[in-house]
């Protein structure tokens, strides 16, 4: 059925209380780069949000110092425009806290280790291609004073860019379609739909997982249909086709993520298991089979192009078949 959004998901911001340490191997030229002094490096991800949209971010902070050096706490200084806003049920309150866009919270990662959180902010309402980036600051001390830890900026990855929301009217008897381009993929939507705007947003709400399912693009993504007409009785439904594009990937073990509002059947030939969409949502997420095997939503083809410009020198291509019900969510 084609669904009518007013708005999209309510704002607010929430900081995942979970962390884990992870013991790893640090190269060492990662610590000659900063001469030999205590240093971290960080990530931030996903690299992309929508305008106006809350994401939830996975924070990963790195210990690369020398034996002996360990990282206790952490500041993180969102971008100009983004709000952070802790829960009032988080029991992350009791480990750090908020003053306007930074966040001070105590870490856990001895030499050549990892600690590992995640931060929900929102998005400004302006939108644009230029990179924003978060500032980081960690230290030896779980007071997030005294001694720090300098940051390796050449290995950190704290960049984000504010999307605009896309939408294409349909009807016309012409197919409206939208496409997202990020620096890791490309998704493209294209809709029968006879009436209503077609809208897709870009890393909006919690993350899209699949079981044990490896991502190959650490972006999801939402599209609909919304008309202020009732879908007639008896109709067929919508059906978007999608077109999606991982860079630096094979098209061995790759997949399509589906989230929808209805039952459907997973590429093992089972019912896909309920959970909770992206946005909060009751639905239900499974990785989708090929369409050889039984009906939308499927995978059509699973292809790879050449592309010189990645380290594998070729890049995922899928088309995918997805009946418009409920803004179905997806990735890869």
């Amino acid at each position: 059925m084609r669904v009518g959004r007013s708005g999209y998901a309510r704002l607010g911001v929430a900081i995942g209380a979970l962390f884990v340490v992870t013991t790893l191997g640090v190269a060492p030229a990662a610590a000659q780069q900063t001469g030999g002094r205590p240093s971290f490096k960080v990530t931030i991800s996903p690299a992309y949000a929508t305008a106006g949209q809350w994401t939830t971010f996975t924070v990963t902070v790195v210990n690369t110092s020398s034996p002996g050096t360990s990282l206790k706490s952490l500041q993180l200084t969102a971008p100009t425009g983004f709000r952070l806003q802790s829960s009032a049920n988080s029991p992350w309150q009791h480990t750090g806290k908020i003053k306007g866009r930074t966040l001070s919270r105590q870490l856990s990662a001895k030499p050549r280790s990892k600690a590992q959180f995640n931060i929900r902010a929102t998005a400004p309402a302006k939108c644009g291609k230029s990179v924003l980036r978060w500032s980081a600051r960690a230290f030896q001390s779980a007071a997030t004073s005294g001694p720090q830890l300098a940051l390796q900026s050449a290995l950190s990855s704290v960049g984000v860019t504010v999307v605009c929301p896309l939408s294409a009217a349909c009807g016309g008897g012409a197919a409206c379609s939208t496409n997202v381009i990020t620096s890791v993929s490309t998704y493209g939507v294209v809709s029968n739909a006879g009436s209503g705007t077609l809208r897709q947003t870009l890393n909006v709400g919690n993350p899209l997982r699949c079981g044990a399912y490896r991502f190959r693009d650490p972006n999801w993504y939402d599209s609909g249909v919304t008309s202020s007409t009732p879908p007639q009785a008896g109709a067929p439904p919508i059906m978007d086709q999608i077109s999606y594009t991982i860079k630096n990937a094979s098209q061995n073990g790759v997949g399509f993520c589906l989230g929808a509002s209805y039952e459907f059947t997973t590429a093992s030939g089972t019912p896909a298991p309920a959970g909770k969409l992206p946005n909060g949502n009751a639905g239900f997420i499974g990785l989708l089979p090929m369409c050889s095997s039984g009906a939308p939503p499927c995978i059509s083809t699973i292809t790879q192009q050449p592309d010189a410009s990645v380290k594998t020198g070729h890049d995922a291509v899928m088309t995918i078949k997805v009946p418009e019900q409920g803004d179905p969510w997806g990735g890869g």
